[in-house]
């Protein structure tokens, strides 16, 4: 016959058993969901751009602001620029982007120019790049530049007006 203090010994470890079993499960279960969905992104394609937005500076009508900006793949899958799209087709254009897909640790690049015979002042023009980075699948880019107009000098107006003044005081 079994007594009374063993049979809550029983109990004790029975119950300890118990818990530690179900610590585990609960354990295995984060470990496996964890390591899932580490897994899934680890198959993906990560784009990662440094500069996402870039200043010219200064520039004078009719010259053209131009810079190529780097995208980097980090994912183990390859990285692919489906489409690059002007904000403003009038104000800046997709000189070049990458077509071929970007391995795993490589670099593509994306190419704008900002067109300045329509702008005035400081300007910030957008183009965005559409990618299979299924967590970030568009980029913006940014194009910023002040751009000056040379003033206009009438040359001709005011030579004649200088000539016409001397014509005027001559015998």
């Amino acid at each position: 016959m079994i007594s009374l203090k063993s049979s809550v010994w029983v109990f004790r470890y029975l119950l300890l058993l118990f818990a530690f079993t179900f610590f585990i499960f609960s354990f295995y279960r984060v470990i496996v969901y964890y390591s899932n969905k580490i897994s899934k992104n680890m198959w993906l394609p990560q784009l990662v751009c440094n500069e996402t937005s870039y200043n010219v500076g200064q520039i004078t009508v009719p010259e053209k602001g131009k810079h190529e900006f780097s995208l980097h793949n980090k994912g183990s899958q390859q990285l692919v620029i489906e489409k690059v799209s002007p904000g403003c087709g009038a104000c800046i254009e997709v000189t070049d982007f990458t077509k071929t897909p970007i391995p795993h640790g490589q670099s593509g690049t994306v190419t704008l120019t900002l067109l300045t015979q329509h702008l005035v002042g400081k300007v910030s023009k957008d183009a965005l790049v559409k990618t299979n980075d299924l967590k970030n699948p568009n980029l913006i880019l940014t194009l910023e530049a002040e751009v000056i107009r040379p003033e206009k000098t009438d040359n001709h107006k005011s030579d004649n007006f200088e000539n016409k003044e001397i014509a005027e005081q001559s015998p």
